[in-house]
């Protein structure tokens, strides 16, 4: 990952003092045109970096540059590293504790009693409760054609299950609730586009190399689920269901039901696919109250399951 390296990057230059991109880019496993973006990354932040030209030039970083420890406080090294630590399922266990390590070396010697004390106090655990085996490798390879500027091939299958082959320059990863996505420029579409990790299989990383185009990340669900006109739907559940509301919805209004074990709650719904799948998967905890079409439409699909289990 690209703070890694910069990190990893520094920590290489105070140590070699001068060092050619081409080796740098060895050893950090990157191509030379990331190394020197990096460089321009480093400057950028103010970090006194320059390169020399010629046989016996390289990068080098001022001779009395130093990270000054004090810069960082106990509570911002304690938000580092239990963000690194959320990461552990998606990084090496190799590579994350090298990353612990460099990132403990900033930490004060006085403070490093209380840092792991409060380090201990939060988890964030990332990991579904049910593993996609093959997302791994495909992280893997994906983050080497990020570093690398390196095409990826792969098939895919749409929403609509649709299956084509696609060859793509990959941008950036991202990782949604429970599932992983990459953002890529497709070179048959001519365009940029999000792809699922869960409905790529066959993926190659081509020796092929890309010049990185200008690239503006988009967030996923920047509006909720897809555009359209959204429904004011009453529902009545049971108590229990309450966080699970809450968790996809965000804040929302109960109101106590007659009986105890049941709250009352209105919310907006998109009628699509998405948005009935999810009221079906409360099962017999939720009931839709209101509008009437749309319990008229859950019953409708409620009824074509039970047929399923009939014949």
């Amino acid at each position: 990952m690209k703070t890694e390296r910069l990190l990893t990057m520094i920590m290489i230059l105070l140590d070699k003092k001068q060092i050619s991109a081409t080796k740098l880019a060895e050893m950090l496993e990157v191509s030379v045109r990331t190394i020197y973006r990096d460089v321009i990354s480093l400057s950028e932040a103010g970090v006194p970096i320059s390169t020399t030209p010629g046989v016996n030039g390289g990068i080098q970083i001022m001779d009395n540059y130093k990270i000054d420890k004090q810069f960082f406080t106990a509570a911002d090294i304690t938000s580092l590293l239990i963000a690194l630590e959320s990461l552990a399922t998606n990084v090496s266990p190799i590579q994350l504790n090298q990353i612990l390590e460099k990132v403990k070396t900033l930490v004060p010697a006085h403070y490093l009693e209380e840092i792991e004390l409060k380090t201990n106090q939060i988890a964030i655990d990332l990991t579904p409760w049910t593993s996609n085996t093959t997302v791994q490798p495909f992280l893997e390879l994906i983050k080497i054609g990020l570093d690398r500027s390196k095409l990826l091939a792969f098939h895919y299958e749409n929403n609509q299950g649709i299956l084509s082959q696609r060859k793509v320059e990959p941008y950036r990863l991202v990782l949604k609730e429970i599932s992983w996505y990459l953002q890529a420029y497709c070179t048959e579409k001519q365009e940029f586009r999000t792809f699922k990790l869960s409905r790529i299989t066959n993926l190659t990383l081509l020796d092929e190399a890309f010049t990185p185009r200008p690239f503006t990340p988009s967030p996923l669900g920047s509006t909720p689920w897809v555009q359209g006109d959204f429904t004011k739907i009453r529902l009545k559940l049971k108590r229990r269901l309450k966080d699970q509301l809450i968790d996809k919805f965000g804040k929302l209004t109960f109101i106590e039901h007659s009986d105890p074990a049941f709250l009352l709650v209105e919310l907006s719904f998109m009628e699509d696919e998405y948005g009935y799948n999810l009221l079906l998967g409360f099962g017999n905890n939720c009931e839709c109250l209101a509008p009437a079409h749309v319990r008229k439409e859950l019953s409708r699909r409620i009824m074509e399951l039970a047929a399923l289990y009939q014949k």
